[in-house]
């Protein structure tokens, strides 16, 4: 409180408010900046014995003073244009009460000017979130548009399947490692979704032909890139990722097209696709040739960088192949319990001599089931149910020894009665890989996030988890994750469904139909890709594949929830 003029305090006031607008906190309406403006307050005030001030800003209380009981308080409300979204309050003691009216209207004119200031900056915010909202829900449905060109592009020119996907997940993959900030990653997965819309320029019997192009031929091929760069540059939005599209036939020694260049002279986003592109050419299946092993589709690119590659992108393609468990990481144990237990010790596989007795292998794979450990009995109950205690001794001392045998003394430890596989060694598990990804898909929010990690799962499994070991303790945790394989499959299917998507979404319902082709929520969603594609007869096709299933299966009719989601469509 002053005794100064009004003039004299409301001077003040501004100059601490011009002040406190200089700093970041004030223009978010921070929670530091309304601490600053609550304890300020009282020096304004022309009125003795206030007692308190408290602002109340969306839900949040600010105060100054001891909040209690008032025989007189001021209070004014804190509005947007559409809400109220707070109020600001001076509380005074009896002598305050007794303020003269002209003191208690000074107050009060002090108290609008804080609430009104505070309710423009707060208009402000809502609308910039408002904006912001917009303007990525318009980005979204753009991006969603590229995906379906792109899905379109890959279907009419007979693209591997997957192709665009692949490419786009391992290219932002790449992007991140290389450290591309993340205001131009968006960028990055346009240009890749985008990377050969100039091919469209390609009449058919070029695209589609197995032999070798005559030099004509592969003429018309080398000009694509100007076709994408006349059709995207007329696109703002798209200008930023046409680095891709134009540039990534380029080679690092300038024997690349369309224009030759060499080196860094050549864009880092196309140096970077280029390498992405070439692996999933290599190890995908074409008409005219079987895909090559990740090993030797490596072994070509590192043979080529240098002249056809950056060797620095290919150092990095290198790191993140490994990172994504894609390729083996040099000394390391890799284990695979997916479709088949198999195990690598520094990429060289261990055979069945190697193990020496199935037993082995088998007793290999109980511990990685059992990370927490397990005595020698345990294991016993698991292996040799009937053994007496000495066959137990004979059994688990002859079989330890071949297993560590076979994959090194230290991957099996023994601390305090327990045997525990040895996690603080370098190795890459599928299922581990597999179920952590699912972990992370389940923690993000952000569709494309839940997509790669989706993705990065859905790669790891190959099959039935140890489909050759037939004792009842592997059985629950095989249909376990068979379910989450298939929980996956719709989830990500869903996923492309939302983002209009419709070819890959198709693509993940008719996987899980191949693992449960029982199951009318993948169904449903079949159906529901046939609706929005216009396709009544797979519609029907459809429905009749899941009734026949549950009929054949379980001798049930589909439920309520699928007969009147088929009547609808078809009704539509």
């Amino acid at each position: 409180m002053t005794t100064t003029s009004f003039k004299d305090r409301l001077a003040k006031f501004n100059a601490f408010w011009e002040e406190l607008e200089t700093g970041e906190e004030l223009s978010q309406v921070s929670d530091k900046a309304l601490r600053k403006v609550v304890r300020f307050l009282p020096e304004t005030l022309a009125c003795p014995d206030i007692t308190s001030a408290r602002i109340i800003y969306r839900n949040k209380t600010y105060s100054y003073g001891k909040v209690g009981r008032a025989t007189h308080e001021i209070v004014e409300p804190i509005k947007t244009f559409q809400n109220q979204i707070g109020q600001v309050e001076f509380h005074y003691s009896e002598n305050g009460a007794k303020c003269s009216r002209t003191g208690l209207d000074d107050d009060g004119f002090i108290l609008k000017l804080v609430t009104e200031r505070l309710g423009v900056l707060s208009t402000f915010i809502e609308k910039d979130i408002e904006i912001e909202k917009l303007k990525d829900e318009a980005l979204n449905a753009y991006d969603r548009t590229i995906e379906a060109w792109a899905a379109a592009f890959e279907t009419q020119q007979k693209e591997a399947s997957g192709h665009t996907e692949r490419v786009v997940n391992l290219a932002m993959e790449l992007a991140r490692e290389m450290g591309f900030p993340d205001e131009e990653l968006v960028h990055i997965r346009r240009g890749a979704l985008l990377h050969d819309i100039g091919k469209i320029s390609i009449p058919d019997e070029i695209i589609s032909k197995h032999g070798k192009l005559t030099e004509e031929e592969f003429d018309v091929v080398r000009r694509h890139p100007l076709f994408a760069k006349k059709w995207l540059s007329q696109l703002e939005l798209l200008k930023p990722a046409l680095q891709i599209p134009y540039y990534h036939h380029e080679r690092w020694d300038g024997s690349g097209y369309p224009l030759g260049l060499k080196g860094k002279d050549i864009p880092l986003a196309a140096r970077m696709f280029s390498v992405v592109d070439v692996w999933d050419a290599l190890t995908s299946d074409r008409p005219y040739r079987r895909a090559l092993s990740k090993e030797e589709a490596l072994n070509l690119i590192i043979s080529q960088s240098g002249s056809h590659f950056d060797p620095k992108v290919v150092e990095h393609f290198i790191k993140v192949l490994s990172n994504e468990n894609l390729i083996n990481a040099p000394h390391q144990l890799r284990i695979q319990a997916f479709g088949g237990e198999k195990v690598w010790l520094q990429n060289i596989l261990i055979t069945t001599s190697d193990w020496q007795v199935h037993a082995a292998k088998e007793m290999f794979f109980v511990f990685l089931a059992h990370p927490g450990g397990l005595t020698k009995e345990q294991v016993g109950l698991y292996m040799w149910p009937d053994a007496s205690t000495e066959e137990l001794d004979i059994k688990f001392k002859n079989t330890l020894y071949r297993l560590r045998s076979a994959v090194g003394k230290q991957v099996i430890l023994l601390a305090e009665g327990m045997y525990r596989f040895n996690p603080m060694q370098e190795y890459a598990f599928d299922v581990e890989i597999f179920l952590t990804s699912i972990q992370r898909a389940n923690e993000v929010d952000e569709p494309r996030q839940k997509i790669k990690h989706l993705s990065h799962a859905i790669q790891q499994y190959g099959g039935d988890y140890l489909p050759e070991v037939d004792d009842y303790w592997a059985i629950p945790d095989r249909e376990k994750f068979r379910q989450m394989y298939i929980d996956a499959l719709y989830t990500i299917a869903n996923l492309y469904f939302e983002r209009e998507v419709y070819k890959s979404a198709l693509r993940y319902c008719h996987q899980a139909l191949t693992e449960d082709n029982a199951n009318e929520e993948v169904h449903r969603l079949a159906m529901k890709i046939h609706a929005v594609t216009g396709n009544k007869a797979e519609i029907i096709r459809q429905y009749e594949a899941c009734r026949q299933e549950l009929e054949e299966k379980f001798d049930v009719e589909p439920s309520e929830q699928t007969l009147l989601l088929y009547d609808t469509l078809i009704n539509a």
